[in-house]
């Protein structure tokens, strides 16, 4: 995915989350939720950490991994009954990066799922305009949540 279709998308997502957050532990965690979505969805690739014209961790490796993105969600939902605000902001985060990795599994690419080394791929989508239907439906999916739950 282009960077703007990962933004968009994971904007999609932390609004979802943000909607079903609001309804169990109300408002300002849920806009906490849907504010770092937006880091979020662009963090597999900087936390890549470019030096010059390379990264210190290749690219689609440890930071496009599936599994530690589910934990780090994980983790984050058992801790918002303890610690609400914090535990939503690292909540979206986490959903926005989780957001970046299930972007880019559609694409001929892929992303790592069992292993940091091996990539496997849903081949939906490749960038470019095919990326509008991923993101078109993301905020299908969010409207209809937000229409539901919130308002």
């Amino acid at each position: 995915m282009t960077g703007n279709a990962h933004r968009l998308f994971g904007l999609a997502f932390g609004a979802s989350a943000g909607a079903i957050i609001t309804l169990f532990y109300g408002v300002m965690p849920g806009l906490a939720v849907a504010a770092m979505a937006l880091p979020g969805s662009t963090a597999p690739d900087w936390l890549e950490i470019r030096i010059g014209p390379a990264t210190l961790i290749p690219h689609r490796t440890v930071t496009h991994w599936l599994l530690p993105w589910l934990g780090l969600v994980g983790v984050s939902a058992a801790w918002l009954p303890d610690a609400s605000l914090l535990a939503a902001l690292l909540f979206g985060f986490s959903v926005g990066g989780l957001s970046h990795v299930i972007g880019d599994a559609g694409t001929p690419s892929g992303v790592p799922v069992w292993h940091p080394a091996k990539r496997h791929s849903m081949r939906l989508w490749d960038g470019g305009t095919s990326e509008f239907w991923p993101v078109l439906l993301a905020w299908v999916i969010a409207a209809i949540l937000i229409r539901s739950l919130v308002l």
